[in-house]
């Protein structure tokens, strides 16, 4: 349109027969002309400088940044990560060795002095390798943590996220409160250290499709966090031949940063799918319903909180709302969504025979259960009774429950009698629903130092696994002797 209408150019290709010639097409004949006109325009010097041409023969930089020795780095993994890095100390002319100056990482608390600092969880990369590197790591302030005993725990390292060791170079100074521990020889740059080996959202996700995808459950969301995550449930019920089922309920990590609770689950789930292939099915599962939750507080446990969800509640300190009471410690308003998702689910179902919720200790080298649902206005000595029974059976199954030894495994103080603290849940469950074997298993960060050398270095992933399977086997074991409700 610019140039007007090009006149019809011969056709480049002939016809061989009588047929006329076909036009070239029109696009054809302006793209020509307009070649041939802006070919007439005149020449004009061009003022911009020409593109440079690529150059094939510049030599590398092999002093550059990703070539040579980098400055260490500190970073938080996006779930459970937490830590305060106060310092780096490195050279470029000593790379061979690397200090790193670190401070827990505060979270919110609703009781107490408003903030607790234990669970830290970080990645040290650009590390120095080889022959003759060090590392040296200080926890400044382990000595003013919300719990300060430190003597006797080792640091969980892992270079591949999948295999985890205690650093036994780890000491605690009681004088300056400083938590260290160094590494030598470093083989790898970058290691991964936490208060205790991760277990991950993706993880638990992976735990929750591979038990439903054999059928021998079923699954349910029994609601939401505060931060809208689903709060999942792995219900075994296909088996029940009986007409009034016993109902046990095993949770987990309402501490977020008691991670044993989630391998410990890992172990839980492994027997009763186990069981529940088995032909005929195992008693447990045709004379009662199991309900697993792995994760009441998957907030607290991504945000890297030790003891609280995602606005700072203890979770373990809310559950008086099942007797009405309203006012207490850790208590958000309104009223924590994981708490209440749980009293609604077992009121669902009539309330629990057995109720096991699973913590860790970070003081104590041991397994036990706590005894503050022995001090519930309507505990019985038929009660007292089956308690004990099960810790018998336990003791029996497991090597790491209860060892007898130097270290006497006594847990806490039983409190006096009807004054348990009911916003515990282990007791509110226990005065809600009398009869209920409630109970809350304690593991250590530490180490069973009753167990010999390599236990005592700290509690390891594989003892979660077998501890969870024994705990369910003892469960079946005490069936029978469960109260009627």
């Amino acid at each position: 349109c610019l140039l007007g209408q090009p006149p019809l150019l011969a056709n480049p290709f002939k016809s061989t027969g009588t047929k006329p010639a076909l036009a070239a097409p029109p696009f054809v004949n302006f793209c020509s002309r307009l070649s041939t006109a802006f070919s007439s325009l005149p020449k004009q010097a061009s003022s911009s400088p020409s593109l440079p041409q690529p150059r094939h023969d510049m030599k590398r930089n092999f002093d550059s940044m990703l070539l040579s020795a980098s400055p260490p780095t500190i970073t938080e993994p996006s779930d459970g990560g937490a830590i305060v890095t106060n310092s780096i100390t490195w050279s470029s002319d000593e790379p061979s060795k690397a200090s790193f100056s670190l401070s827990l990482k505060p979270e919110k608390c609703l009781e107490g002095d408003g903030t607790f600092r234990q669970w830290f969880c970080f990645s040290a990369g650009n590390l120095p390798t080889g022959p003759s590197s060090t590392l040296n790591f200080t926890i400044e302030d382990a000595g003013s943590s919300t719990f300060s005993d430190w003597n006797g725990y080792n640091v969980c390292c892992t270079s591949d996220m999948k295999n985890w060791t205690r650093i036994t170079s780890t000491s605690f100074s009681s004088d300056t409160g400083k938590l260290t521990w160094n590494i030598v020889d470093n083989a790898t740059p970058i290691l991964t250290f936490a208060y205790f080996p991760t277990y991950s959202l993706e993880r638990q996700d992976q735990l929750i499709h591979e038990a439903c995808q054999t059928t021998h459950c079923q699954h349910k969301i029994l609601g939401q966090s505060m931060d809208k995550r689903p709060l999942h449930a792995l219900v075994f019920n296909k088996h029940v031949a009986v007409s009034n089922p016993k109902v046990v309920w095993v949770q987990h990590r309402q501490h977020p940063g008691e991670v044993s609770a989630s391998w410990f689950a890992d172990g839980v789930v492994e027997r009763l799918l186990a069981m529940s292939s088995t032909s005929p099915p195992s008693p447990l599962l045709t004379k009662a319903i199991v309900i697993v939750v792995p994760n009441v507080n998957p907030d607290g446990g991504v945000r890297g909180h030790l003891r609280t969800n995602a606005v700072g509640a203890n979770l373990n300190r809310c559950w008086g709302r099942l007797h009405g009471i309203d006012e207490c410690p850790g208590q958000t308003d309104p009223p924590a969504p994981e708490v209440e998702a749980m009293i609604k689910g077992m009121r669902e179902v009539g309330g629990p025979d057995v109720m096991l919720d699973i913590h860790q200790d970070e003081e104590k080298p041991y397994v036990f259960i706590s005894k503050t649902p022995l001090g519930v206005p309507s505990c019985t000595p038929a009660l007292r009774a089956l308690r004990e029974n099960f810790h018998e059976v336990l003791r029996r199954r497991n090597k790491d429950f209860e060892t007898p030894g130097k270290v006497v495994p006594v847990g806490y103080p039983e409190p006096q009698p009807g004054k348990a603290n009911l916003n515990i849940c282990s007791a509110a469950v226990a005065e809600a629903f009398p009869g209920c074997l409630s109970m809350t298993m304690e593991h250590p960060y530490k180490g069973n130092d009753n167990g010999g050398t390599k236990d005592a270095e700290g509690f390891r992933i594989e003892q979660c696994v077998q501890l969870g399977k024994d705990t369910i086997d003892a469960v079946e074991e005490v069936l029978p002797h469960l109260i009627d409700r």
